[in-house]
C-alpha cells in the first residue's frame, strides 16, 4: 500500500512538475519576445521527431562564441602582459602590437577572430571605449544586451543534464556531480541587501577562484588524445516574493 501511495504521489509530482516548467519556459519565452507561433512549431519539431539538430548545432556554435568572449575577458584580468602594476587591466587597441585585442585573442586560445572579438566588445556593457579610442575593461564577466534567451537556453541544458548524471550516479554508486540549493521560504525581501551583497562577494571570489583553476587545464592543441569534454560551474541566487504574500496583497486590494 505505501509503495502504491509513494508512486502515485511521485507520478503527481512528475506531472505537476512538468507543467510548471513548461509554463515557466514559456512565460519567459514570451516576455523576451518570442512568438508564440516559434514556440508552437519548435515543440511541435521535437514531439514529431522531425530534424532539428541543424538548428541546435548552430545555437551551441553561438553560445561557443559567447563562452570563448568570456575567457577573453578572463585573460584580459589575468594574464600578467595585459595588466599595469597594481593587476588591473590595461587599455588595449583594435590594432595589432603587445597591447591590443589580436594579441589577447591570441593569448586567450580561443577560435573566435579578432575582429567578431572587437565588434562583440563594442556591443558589450562590460567593456567601454575611452577617449583615445581604447578598449578598457569595465567588467571580468562578458555580457550581451537582449541575451537572455540563448543564456537561459545554456543554463537549462546544462543543469538538466547535470540532474541527469547525478541520478545515474546515485544508482551506480559513483561520485555525483555538485548540485546544491540552499533556500528560505519566508525572508523579508526588504532588509535582504547586506545578505544580497555578501552572497555577491563571496560568489565572486570563488567563481574568479574556479575560472582560475580550471583555465589552467584546458587542452592548448585542438586534437590532444583522451576524453575530450566541458568542465563548467554555473552559479546564481535568487529572490521572487512567495504565492502567499501575492495572496494577501491580492485580498487587500
Amino acid at each position: 500500500m505505501k509503495k502504491n501511495l509513494s508512486s502515485s504521489f511521485s507520478a503527481v509530482a512528475n506531472q505537476q512538475a512538468a507543467t510548471a516548467l513548461l509554463t515557466a519556459t514559456i512565460a519567459f519565452l514570451v516576455r523576451n519576445k518570442v512568438s508564440k507561433k516559434r514556440i508552437l512549431d519548435s515543440a511541435r519539431q521535437q514531439l514529431g521527431a522531425q530534424k532539428v539538430a541543424e538548428r541546435v548545432n548552430q545555437y551551441r556554435r553561438l553560445v561557443r562564441t559567447y563562452e570563448d568572449m568570456g575567457t577573453v575577458m578572463s585573460t584580459w584580468f589575468s594574464l600578467p602582459r595585459f595588466l599595469d602594476r597594481e593587476s588591473r587591466p590595461l587599455p588595449l587597441t583594435s590594432a595589432h602590437g603587445p597591447q591590443s585585442i589580436p594579441s589577447l585573442v591570441r593569448y586567450s586560445n580561443v577560435k573566435i577572430s579578432p575582429a567578431l572579438a572587437v565588434d562583440l566588445m563594442r556591443r558589450s556593457p562590460s567593456v567601454r571605449i575611452d577617449a583615445f579610442g581604447k578598449f578598457v575593461a569595465a567588467k571580468r564577466v562578458f555580457v550581451l544586451p537582449d541575451f537572455e534567451v540563448p543564456r537561459a537556453a545554456l543554463v537549462i541544458e546544462r543543469y538538466l543534464d547535470t540532474l541527469r548524471k547525478n541520478s545515474s550516479a546515485h544508482r551506480n554508486s559513483t561520485t555525483p556531480l555538485l548540485e546544491r540549493n540552499c533556500h528560505v521560504p519566508e525572508i523579508d525581501l526588504k532588509r535582504i541587501a547586506p545578505i544580497l551583497r555578501d552572497i555577491k562577494g563571496r560568489g565572486t571570489a570563488f567563481m574568479d577562484s574556479v575560472d582560475g583553476d580550471i583555465e589552467a587545464h584546458r587542452n592548448r592543441r585542438s586534437r590532444k588524445k583522451g576524453r575530450v569534454g566541458e568542465l563548467g560551474v554555473l552559479v546564481f541566487a535568487w529572490t521572487r516574493p512567495t504565492e502567499i504574500r501575492r495572496s494577501k496583497i491580492k485580498s487587500r486590494n
